[in-house]
């Protein structure tokens, strides 16, 4: 007997739900948020609520518990002046103001920075917190052989990542920490995923921690023995609205998309991943573009960058791709001297993204052009992927699942470097 799920809420609804779920966290009790749904409607709605909480969120799709507190403390990083952080906690816990303590060491050796965190280190009773501190406030060059100060947190915390994120999170300012959302493919993924967002959810009650997960998988997952992860997910699960692909075209019509029947496999794909007001309105503007393109071949010139703003908005929609891609972005290294830009550039997985307009092949010089740069960006370590700019509008599925194939195979292979 296939389990009984809740009906899908809507978005005032899941804001509402999120809110007693941090409620929870705030008391000090173990919550864990899922998002079970498209990943468009998911990813729309964690960031409303978060922002409406001004916090950062950390999207991580790392396979194991190491990846995922490794994707959280660069996030981290990203987003707070972690020197000044660990200077104020300690610097509170030793009597000084604000800033008195950073400005102590503003120009100091490493060795009379030493002298002056020992004085104040027994002022903290944890043994993790007091480390991540000292690793925050000394030089890079001193605290780890990498040079950096979030690896030496790591290696004094026994590479114990809980104990890292505890230590971490436990600096900083209430409130301040990025939220942490979980996101896969699979029956398997979800299992292990449940678990790390378990020990993760107790390791630091406090931490915003979610899973998004689609309804199959999900269904899947639910069938499965009964387990503290299992009580939890199912405890904080909010099943999401999506819409039809009927509704799409009909909001599609009233933004001036006259073609609609030959949008329907893209239309489809757009539904299953619940893609917002945003992402439908650049993609509208994209098939408009297509549809004059269609009549007169020398405005197809325009369409590149409509179906650009599209792509970027459909890409930083979902969880897989969020964050991942600049547009028109320049390359590391110059030809000639000159510049290399690259429509989406992902230096992370070195993966170069272009959108092709009808003129690339129309003009000899400009096709000539486009290899030299592929095989320029081929030989600084990017693999480069080129798609028609109609392609985006009318084969949306195929050029969607060749990125993310090829994002998941970039990033399994970063892991595997990493874990080298």
């Amino acid at each position: 007997m296939p389990p009984v799920r809740p009906p899908p809420r809507s978005d005032t609804s899941v804001l509402q739900e999120l809110e007693r779920h941090q409620l929870r966290r705030e008391q000090g009790i173990p919550k864990l948020t899922v998002l079970a749904g498209p990943p468009g409607s998911a990813m729309s709605l964690w960031r409303r609520w978060l922002d409406s909480h001004g916090q950062a969120s950390c999207v991580s799709l790392a396979p194991d518990e190491a990846g995922v507190v490794r994707d959280w403390m660069e996030t981290l990083s990203r987003t707070r002046d972690l020197e000044a952080d660990a200077a104020d906690f300690l610097g509170a816990a030793a009597g000084l103001g604000p800033g008195e303590l950073r400005s102590r060491l503003a120009g100091k050796t490493a060795h009379e920075r030493d002298i002056l965190l020992q004085e104040l280190f027994p002022a903290i009773t944890s043994e993790d917190v007091s480390a991540a501190c000292r690793c925050l406030l000394q030089p890079p060059r001193v605290v780890h052989k990498s040079g950096e100060p979030l690896g030496a947190v790591l290696d004094a915390c026994e590479r114990n990542p809980l104990r890292a994120l505890a230590a971490l999170h436990a600096l900083i300012p209430e409130g301040s920490a990025p939220a942490l959302l979980l996101s896969g493919f699979g029956p398997t993924w979800l299992t292990h995923a449940a678990r790390v967002a378990t020990r993760l959810c107790d390791a630091v009650p406090p931490l915003v921690v979610a899973l998004h997960t689609e309804r199959p998988t999900l269904d899947t997952y639910l069938r499965g023995s009964e387990s503290q992860s299992l009580a939890l997910v199912r405890e904080g699960l909010l099943e999401l609205e999506a819409p039809s692909p009927e509704e799409l075209r009909r909001r599609l019509e009233t933004l001036g998309v006259q073609a609609t029947e030959v949008l329907s496999e893209s239309l489809a794909r757009l539904a299953a991943d619940g893609v917002t007001e945003e992402v439908l309105a650049c993609y509208g503007e994209a098939a408009r573009e297509r549809e004059a393109s269609t009549h007169a071949p020398e405005a197809a010139d325009r369409a590149r960058s409509s179906a650009e703003r599209f792509l970027r908005a459909l890409l930083d929609s979902l969880p897989a791709t969020q964050g991942l891609f600049e547009l028109n972005e320049r390359a590391d290294f110059r030809i000639n001297n000159r510049p290399v830009e690259v429509d989406f550039l992902s230096r992370r997985l070195r993966l170069a993204i272009e959108v092709d307009g009808y003129y690339h092949f129309q003009d000899q010089d400009a096709y000539r052009r486009d290899r030299r740069k592929d095989l320029a960006l081929q030989q600084h370590g990017y693999l480069v992927l080129r798609f028609l700019a109609n392609d985006v509008v009318a084969r949306l599925e195929e050029i969607r699942d060749t990125i993310l194939e090829v994002v998941s195979v970039r990033r399994h292979r970063e892991d595997a470097d990493g874990g080298a």
